[in-house]
């Protein structure tokens, strides 16, 4: 695609307006496809700056282009998540309508009053915005898309948006243009300089209504579906604020030697998702209705976070990091450094448990090899052993647990398998004996290819479904290639844990043997990183 700078050139949308780009070809998409695609781009301008994070549409009109007569009508209720956040006019939700030369003959066909809301409210202002979508009754492939921010001074203008009265994208006769309205005549001399970001703007712009109208007439739809489980208003209003609250004390305390800025606000990501799931399936109250056990967690940012929301739970994992020291005091009693070793390894058969009750433990022996001072050696635990140590954490808590799996490595296959409703986001893929594996994505589920990373994230999803758990899976907005999330919350077998069908699970899945020793060793390795 060939772009023409065309501010020389009277605009087509009449005085007042200045025509910034335009491609010097016909375009090869129709109306129709334009339309779906800015349409998309309105609701998500997500899709032009990173600085944005979403749009509240707060109206909505559809017209009749011939006649003018309104076909309908949608409001939604949105508000300010946040007093303390930057806004501009926000009050102002009636339509604003900018002059557009006749010669056209266009009519609103869609109008629509918009809330944009930046990533950091706290430094960028939330505005109101109108969006148009104009048509023409005597060229019917022509559309027209204008933009008009609530406010009339460019001092208004927060960093995201192009610093002008209005923005307009024209499909005309086959050809696709950009066009601005200053705010003041002196303003011109600015849009006549293509080093300026307001130009660079526009033909950003026009590269992206070029390039998304083409997906959409060749057929692009979206691999992922985000905000399944989860809202994502809500969810997006939660993050920013519990970034607001907690990511600077964990950024600037990071004892970790990994990037502090990546796995705070990804850890910030998942609290927000988890505490609007536990609101979703507990209600508001959801804080005296259950507690969380994270297993693997590593550094503890996420749980930080969690506990210091006013949320109970534990973390656990097979070493302490230097994390734990930098957090509060109600934090660190919060984690625990253990091994796991679920239960079902160490406890009878339920059967044998009903002959013989007064059974504990599978009377089982674990050969360990370990190394000391004099040379190589080998310690033998029991289950009886492994049951009573303090330092071994075997999956037996109270039944309103929650259990998160945060990338938990070998834990990951067996969170579903422990019999408490469980959210995991798999990261490396690892088999029962804590062994690494591959996993191919079932037959009939390769939407999404057939990567390690798949091939584990279905091997979850699988698990849970054969023991009984409903399974849903969210794609997270995370900074994070692996990013699926398996939540588990209703399973009607959980008053007779564990069932036969987990024991079957397990040894077709290869066996468990090795766990405990593999376990065992991990307390003698480095951790890992991610």
């Amino acid at each position: 695609m060939s772009l023409q700078y065309g501010i020389e050139e009277p605009s087509l949308l009449g005085n007042g307006w200045y025509c910034m780009y335009k491609t010097n070809d016909k375009v090869d998409f129709a109306k129709k496809d334009f339309e779906l695609a800015m349409l998309n781009v309105v609701r998500h301008p997500n899709i032009n700056s990173t600085v944005i994070l979403r749009a509240d549409m707060l109206k909505e009109w559809e017209y009749d282009v011939e006649t003018g007569k309104e076909i309908s009508f949608e409001r939604e209720e949105h508000h300010v998540a946040d007093p303390e956040s930057q806004v501009v006019n926000v009050d102002d939700l009636e339509v604003r309508n900018i002059e557009i030369s006749a010669d056209l003959n266009l009519s609103v066909k869609v109008a629509m009053v918009r809330r944009i809301i930046p990533r950091n409210p706290y430094k960028d202002a939330i505005i109101n915005q109108t969006c148009l979508v104009l048509n023409s009754a005597t060229t019917p492939e022509t559309s027209l898309i204008v933009y008009t921010p609530h406010f009339d001074q460019k001092i208004e203008c927060p960093f995201y948006i192009p610093h002008v009265k209005a923005v307009a994208i024209l499909l005309h006769e086959g050809h696709l243009s950009v066009h601005y309205v200053p705010f003041a005549e002196q303003d011109v001399v600015e849009l006549k300089d293509e080093g300026e970001r307001v130009v660079r703007t526009a033909r950003r712009l026009l590269q992206t209504a070029h390039k998304h109208s083409t997906g959409v007439k060749l057929g692009y739809e979206k691999k992922v579906a985000h905000d399944v489980v989860v809202d994502k208003v809500l969810f997006q209003d939660r993050y920013i604020a519990l970034k607001k609250k907690h990511s600077r004390f964990l950024v600037d305390n990071w004892a970790e030697s990994t990037d502090p800025k990546k796995h705070v606000f990804e850890d910030i990501a998942i609290a927000a998702f988890l505490i609007e799931l536990w609101v979703k399936i507990y209600g508001n109250d959801f804080k005296s209705k259950m507690q969380f056990r994270d297993l693997g967690c590593g550094n503890g940012a996420l749980c930080y976070v969690l506990i210091l929301e006013g949320i109970k739970g534990i973390g656990i994992d097979a070493r302490q990091r230097k994390s734990w020291k930098i957090y509060p005091k109600e934090v660190q009693k919060c984690l625990q450094e253990q091994v796991i070793i679920p239960s079902i390894l160490l406890r009878p058969h339920p059967e044998v448990k009903k002959r013989a009750p007064e059974l504990e433990h599978n009377g089982r022996y674990f050969p360990i090899k370990i190394q000391d001072k004099i040379g190589p050696a080998t310690v033998v635990y029991s289950s009886e052993d492994l049951l009573k140590s303090t330092s071994v954490n075997v999956t037996e808590f109270p039944p309103e647990t929650f259990i998160i799996g945060n990338h938990s490595d070998e834990l990951t296959c067996w969170i579903p398998l422990l019999g408490y409703p469980f959210v995991v986001i798999p990261c490396c893929s690892h088999n029962f004996s804590g062994q690494r594996a591959r996993y191919c994505v079932r037959k009939g589920h390769v939407k999404n290819g057939n990567s390690m990373y798949a091939g584990l994230v279905d091997r979850v999803d699988a698990l849970a479904t054969r023991v009984g758990w409903d399974v849903e899976k969210e794609m997270l907005r995370i900074p994070s290639t692996r990013n699926a999330a398996i939540v588990g919350t209703k399973n009607s077998k959980l008053d007779q844990w564990p069932t036969q069908e987990v024991y079957d699970t397990i040894l077709e899945g290869g066996g468990a043997d090795g766990w405990i020793e593999n376990t065992m060793a991990l307390t003698k390795k480095s951790p890992r990183s991610h």
